[in-house]
Protein backbone atom coordinates (compact mmCIF):
# COMPACT_ATOMS: atom_id res chain seq x y z
CA UNK A 1 0.00 0.00 0.00
CA UNK A 2 1.30 3.43 -0.93
CA UNK A 3 1.07 6.10 1.70
CA UNK A 4 0.48 9.69 0.75
CA UNK A 5 1.13 12.77 2.79
CA UNK A 6 0.01 16.31 2.19
CA UNK A 7 2.51 19.11 2.51
CA UNK A 8 2.08 22.80 2.03
CA UNK A 9 4.96 24.23 0.04
CA UNK A 10 5.68 27.70 -1.25
CA UNK A 11 7.71 28.26 -4.40
CA UNK A 12 9.14 31.44 -5.87
CA UNK A 13 7.27 32.47 -9.03
CA UNK A 14 10.06 31.39 -11.40
CA UNK A 15 10.18 27.90 -9.85
CA UNK A 16 6.41 27.54 -10.03
CA UNK A 17 6.40 28.63 -13.70
CA UNK A 18 9.13 26.12 -14.48
CA UNK A 19 7.27 23.28 -12.76
CA UNK A 20 3.97 24.15 -14.46
CA UNK A 21 5.68 24.30 -17.86
CA UNK A 22 7.45 21.01 -17.16
CA UNK A 23 4.12 19.41 -16.24
CA UNK A 24 2.51 20.58 -19.50
CA UNK A 25 5.45 19.68 -21.74
CA UNK A 26 5.80 16.20 -20.27
CA UNK A 27 2.09 15.49 -20.05
CA UNK A 28 2.18 14.79 -16.33
CA UNK A 29 -1.29 14.26 -14.86
CA UNK A 30 -0.88 16.40 -11.76
CA UNK A 31 1.38 18.81 -9.94
CA UNK A 32 2.18 16.02 -7.49
CA UNK A 33 3.40 13.89 -10.39
CA UNK A 34 5.59 16.80 -11.44
CA UNK A 35 7.15 17.04 -7.99
CA UNK A 36 7.65 13.27 -7.98
CA UNK A 37 9.41 13.48 -11.37
CA UNK A 38 11.62 16.28 -10.05
CA UNK A 39 12.47 14.18 -7.00
CA UNK A 40 13.44 11.20 -9.17
CA UNK A 41 15.66 13.46 -11.27
CA UNK A 42 17.39 14.74 -8.13
CA UNK A 43 17.89 11.18 -6.86
CA UNK A 44 19.42 10.15 -10.20
CA UNK A 45 21.72 13.17 -10.17
CA UNK A 46 22.89 12.38 -6.65
CA UNK A 47 23.57 8.79 -7.70
CA UNK A 48 25.57 9.96 -10.75
CA UNK A 49 27.55 12.36 -8.55
CA UNK A 50 28.26 9.59 -6.02
CA UNK A 51 29.51 7.24 -8.76
CA UNK A 52 31.68 10.01 -10.18
CA UNK A 53 33.18 10.68 -6.74
CA UNK A 54 33.80 6.96 -6.26
CA UNK A 55 35.49 6.70 -9.67
CA UNK A 56 37.65 9.71 -8.90
CA UNK A 57 38.61 8.32 -5.48
CA UNK A 58 39.33 4.90 -7.00
CA UNK A 59 41.46 6.43 -9.77
CA UNK A 60 43.63 8.17 -7.20
CA UNK A 61 43.99 5.18 -4.83
CA UNK A 62 46.63 2.68 -6.00
CA UNK A 63 45.92 0.41 -3.04
CA UNK A 64 42.22 0.13 -3.92
CA UNK A 65 43.17 -0.61 -7.54
CA UNK A 66 45.61 -3.33 -6.48
CA UNK A 67 43.00 -4.90 -4.17
CA UNK A 68 40.41 -4.86 -6.96
CA UNK A 69 42.82 -6.41 -9.43
CA UNK A 70 43.76 -9.10 -6.93
CA UNK A 71 40.11 -9.84 -6.19
CA UNK A 72 39.20 -9.96 -9.89
CA UNK A 73 42.21 -12.13 -10.76
CA UNK A 74 41.00 -15.07 -8.67
CA UNK A 75 37.81 -15.87 -10.60
CA UNK A 76 39.47 -14.99 -13.89
CA UNK A 77 42.18 -17.62 -13.33
CA UNK A 78 39.60 -20.42 -13.20
CA UNK A 79 39.11 -22.36 -16.39
CA UNK A 80 35.97 -24.37 -17.19
CA UNK A 81 38.02 -27.56 -17.46
CA UNK A 82 39.32 -26.99 -13.89
CA UNK A 83 35.83 -26.84 -12.42
CA UNK A 84 34.40 -30.21 -11.48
Amino acid sequence: MTETHRKHVVFPDHVLRFLERYQREHGLPSFSATIEAATKALEQQERRDAYARYAQDYASDPQAQAEAEQWLEFPMQEHPQDIQ
